[in-house]
């Protein structure tokens, strides 16, 4: 198989940590591929559950991913993490916005990282992972192989089309770290709202995708999260309020997939309109997303989830 040199880096980083993976090359997309776990990758995970796509990438998208496997983890008959369409910043040649987004921030060894661990956390579950462009006949062949029930979209650089937003029949969702209720940081750049601004607080909204970036109907969103240092400033490095707007995520993904399980088990079709997420955080939590930012250093690890999340009701059906 001959490989495009721009992906040489990612796919040497993957077929290390296993080489029974599968790379397929893509014809009809202009970058990406197709990326099949091994054998022996989750060798038990079945077809059961809910169908769900995760279109997610950076540390935000690994976040919510992290969350939905968890809810498979616990409840395996439940939840099918079909497949991860991701991000390739590593590839010079994808068209997805890099210098606009928050990917410039970072060098191209950064890229590769960050863009590897995504894929690896796919991989290692045993889903496949799709690097390449959506608007292509060869992702309409796998969305209708994959047939997903929902679609949960967190940090992604390519607008979908209408034809993506209409196939699944139970919706499709972004994640999108800004309180756009108000109004306030639609588009790629979110956090720069934040600093213009001189804002306190903001919250993660989740709103129904349209052909319209961020501005779908909005189903719900986080309590407040307080974006200032301990010495009332906020701060001017994007990935320090990154890393404080990533913190209700987990719990927002946990209340929508439940959410849209349950709706599936009780025989009910359609998106979620309208969803109540605050018993997802306890008051000592919002206390925390309300304290200051300790410092204006950021977090060069790997996200984890809160593994105490509650999936609501999920072991009544």
């Amino acid at each position: 198989m001959t490989l495009d040199n721009d992906e040489i880096p990612i796919n040497k980083v993957l077929m290390a940590d296993n080489d029974g993976r599968k790379v397929i090359q893509v014809g009809d997309s202009r970058w990406g591929e197709l990326i099949i776990p091994a054998n022996t990758e989750n060798p038990d995970k079945n077809s059961n559950g809910f169908r769900v796509l995760a279109i997610n990438s950076f540390l935000l998208g690994y976040v919510l991913f992290e969350t939905l496997k968890e809810c498979e983890k616990r409840f395996p008959d439940k939840l099918n993490i079909v497949g991860l369409v991701t991000d390739d910043p590593a590839n010079p040649n994808s068209k997805i916005s890099l210098k606009r987004r928050i990917w410039r921030i970072y060098n191209e060894k950064e890229r590769v990282v960050l863009e590897s661990e995504m894929i690896e956390a796919a991989l290692s579950f045993g889903v496949p992972c799709y690097t390449g462009e959506v608007k292509s006949d060869y992702f309409r062949k796998l969305l209708n192989y994959w047939k997903p029930d929902a679609i949960l979209v967190c940090v992604f650089g390519q607008i979908v089309d209408a034809q993506i937003i209409n196939y699944p029949k139970y919706g499709i969702y972004n994640f999108h770290p800004a309180d756009l209720a108000n109004h306030y940081g639609a588009g790629p750049r979110p956090y720069e709202d934040l600093i213009n601004r001189n804002a306190s607080t903001s919250k993660v909204t989740i709103h129904q995708i349209t052909e319209d970036v961020d501005s779908g109907h909005i189903v719900c969103q986080s309590p407040p999260v307080n974006v200032r240092l301990e010495n009332g400033k906020i701060s001017d490095k994007i990935l320090v309020l990154d890393d404080k707007m990533m913190k209700p995520i987990d719990k927002m993904g946990a209340a929508l997939i439940s959410a849209l399980i349950r709706k599936k088990e009780s025989g009910k079709t359609g998106k979620i309109d309208k969803l109540d997420v605050d018993n997802y955080f306890s008051d000592d939590y919002k206390k925390e997303l309300m304290k200051p930012i300790i410092s204006n250093i950021y977090i060069d690890t790997l996200p984890k989830i809160d593994k105490d999340l509650n999936f609501f009701n999920l072991n009544n059906y």
